[in-house]
């Protein structure tokens, strides 16, 4: 089978080329790099807030990983929203045009916001989206349920940490250093997803998804304390100690979004992230996909040290 994949230059995209061709599928990557050079696979320009460059890279194609996104928890609306819904209409518009049904898109566990308990967040979980990004990946999947006569797949990934993923370096960086602070207590529960366990859930989706679902990914859920700690551990530094009220780290966070002038140092989105538990549950991607995650807390904080180490 031969499938594009728009963002296959990105993080997650780059683990998905390797998990398909890893299982024997021909791979094109749109892309706007110039450079992009990779043996073995095609590479189609494009961009996907430009439509008339997409039917061309679609050519031969049998399905679509539409992965491409403004990935950030701070940004402006016109831009997140040009390219993560207005973007995901144009691929899947040029889908239709030229006869690819299936398609297989990267939304995010973030249209659920934080609700801010101890029960499970399955797909049906209401959604309650904090900012411009999560609103936009929930309006994304709003505008792809209209494409009916296309059989859609969407996969919500919970927070991705790996090697090579900004945050994993930001986060490293300030334990090193002796500069991270628990918000709150440190036993908010975390969920995280490996890149590599999300990009074989969108391969298993592809695969074994009869119906176009909407799938939770994640690869484990850990106490913010137990993941410092053993970040410090692996790091060979001291543990965080420092704490910081949850409120202070809030108002702080609103404040910085807005007044600064460029992206703040912490965002509202962070603060919920490591000072709210959030339980996502996976149990119908395995269930219906036979997802099962690969990475727990000791494997992902490992790819990620050895990441750090030599970046």
């Amino acid at each position: 089978m031969r499938v594009l994949i728009t963002g296959g230059s990105g993080f997650i995209g780059s683990h998905l080329v390797k998990e398909l061709v890893g299982h024997g599928y021909e791979i094109k990557i749109l892309t706007r790099q110039s450079s992009l050079e990779d043996s073995g696979i095609s590479i189609a320009r494009g961009d996907i807030t430009r439509p008339e460059t997409l039917l061309s890279a679609l050519e031969g194609v049998d399905a679509v990983f539409h992965n491409a996104a403004y990935a950030a928890d701070w940004g402006k609306r016109k831009e997140i929203y040009s390219i993560n819904v207005e973007g995901t209409v144009n691929v899947a518009k040029a889908c239709r045009k030229k006869g690819i049904e299936r398609m297989v898109f990267t939304s995010s566990a973030g249209v659920y916001g934080f609700p801010g308990t101890l029960e499970e967040i399955t797909e049906d979980s209401p959604k309650k989206p904090l900012n411009v990004y999560q609103k936009s990946k929930l309006d994304a999947e709003a505008a792809l349920r209209k494409f009916g006569d296309m059989h859609i797949s969407i996969i919500r990934p919970s927070l991705v940490l790996g090697g090579g993923a900004k945050a994993a370096e930001v986060m490293l960086s300030k334990i090193e250093q002796g500069k991270m602070a628990y918000i709150g207590s440190g036993n908010s529960r975390i969920s995280i997803a490996h890149p590599e366990d999300v990009a074989m859930c969108l391969r298993l989706a592809l695969e074994k998804d009869k119906e176009g679902g909407v799938y939770n990914v994640l690869s484990f859920i850990s106490p913010v304390k137990q993941l410092f700690e053993e970040i410090a551990r692996q790091l060979g530094v001291e543990a965080p100690k420092k704490r910081v009220t949850y409120s202070i780290a809030y108002i702080a966070a609103y404040l910085e979004e807005l007044f600064a002038g460029k992206e703040p140092s912490l965002t509202r989105f962070r603060v919920k992230s490591f000072g709210t538990t959030r339980n996502i549950s996976y149990e119908k991607a395995g269930r219906a996909l036979g997802y099962e995650p690969k990475f727990d807390l000791q494997s992902t904080v490992r790819d990620m040290v050895s990441w750090y180490k030599t970046c």
